[in-house]
């Protein structure tokens, strides 16, 4: 009972954490936009070779930049991506993962892309008190796996990741061009514990045929009740195919455009409107975040919840 409570819990302070934080703009994790006042940055990394293992940041919004050691970078990353209150295995799961992110940048060049970032102000700003004692136990448990990375064939993986699942990861050749045999479906269960596991996205016919309009050049005579189509959906349950008024769009692009969590998802028309029914958060592929929390909880250590997100895979220390 004590567990169930502190799981709940630590749910209920997991998806918090998440409305105060904007997503990440990776392309490996999920866009979202910017409000004016922000607490996370969205940097801009700059990679320094192999054998000089030092990041530049730069932060927008202020022009600064700074030149850090990957486990500084490493700790202002994973700060904005997991709230203190998460595992210890979570977190240095996590870790993992974004230090196989920097690994990936380097071997396929493409450095500059935008990563949320706390600086150790914005910490302190958000943490307020606790900032010392969050800041010391990340920057302990970043040393402790720092250097290690998920391979593919001995090469350092696409490592995606998302908040929470649908129930089942999606295959990442589903979402992007290209084969990614690590990234095939597995089972997240835990993730229908999540406090926003499902949510809804209610339109009036207006504002759904505006948006079709302006976003997806749609118009159509028909009455609004025939506007939706045939819906194709992958193993996993996210959407790959929706037909609207008579012409295709993947699921991605419409979970963009009408402002959804994630591409599992249902449409129907009532009372004059349309309402989205929508599960999990994210593109779903690779990690759940939420997933890896509840994992950690019941015992499981990093090393055996990359190996259930990420297949045939390995971690190799640098």
């Amino acid at each position: 009972m004590v567990r169930l409570k502190k799981i709940v819990l630590l749910s209920f302070l997991f998806f918090m954490t998440l409305t105060l934080l904007p997503a990440v703009s990776l392309v490996w994790m999920d866009g979202g936009e910017m409000s004016a006042l922000k607490l996370v940055s969205q940097s801009r990394l700059s990679l320094q070779s192999e054998g000089d293992p030092v990041v530049t940041v730069t932060i927008p919004e202020t022009g600064e930049r700074e030149v850090m050691s990957e486990a500084d970078y490493l700790c202002g990353v994973v700060a904005s991506q997991m709230p203190p209150e998460y595992d210890d295995e979570a977190i240095k799961a996590q870790t993992v993962v974004c230090y196989t992110i920097l690994k990936y940048r380097r071997l396929h060049g493409t450095p500059g892309e935008e990563q949320s970032y706390l600086t150790r102000q914005q910490m302190k700003r958000k943490w307020g008190g606790d900032y010392a004692k969050n800041y010391s136990r990340m920057k302990r448990l970043v040393n402790q796996v720092y250097g290690e990375y998920i391979a593919y064939h001995r090469e350092p993986i696409l490592a995606a990741y998302h908040e929470c699942s649908c129930g089942m990861t999606e295959y990442g050749g589903n979402i992007w061009e290209g084969d990614f045999p690590y990234l095939a479906p597995v089972e997240s269960r835990d993730d229908l514990c999540a406090e926003d596991y499902r949510s809804t996205v209610r339109l009036s016919e207006e504002e759904f045929s505006v948006i079709c309009r302006e976003q997806l050049g749609l118009s159509s005579d028909k009455a609004a009740g025939d506007w939706l189509g045939e819906c194709v959906r992958s193993d996993s349950g996210y959407v790959m195919r929706y037909r609207l008024c008579g012409k295709n769009f993947t699921g991605q692009k419409l979970r963009n455009v009408f402002g959804l969590r994630s591409a599992c998802f249902t449409i129907k028309y009532e009372d004059k409107g349309f309402v989205f029914d929508v599960r999990g958060s994210g593109h779903g592929a690779g990690m759940s975040q939420f997933g890896a929390n509840l994992m950690a909880l019941s015992g499981m250590t990093y090393r055996e919840i990359l190996a259930h997100y990420y297949k045939e895979t390995q971690i190799i220390e640098k």
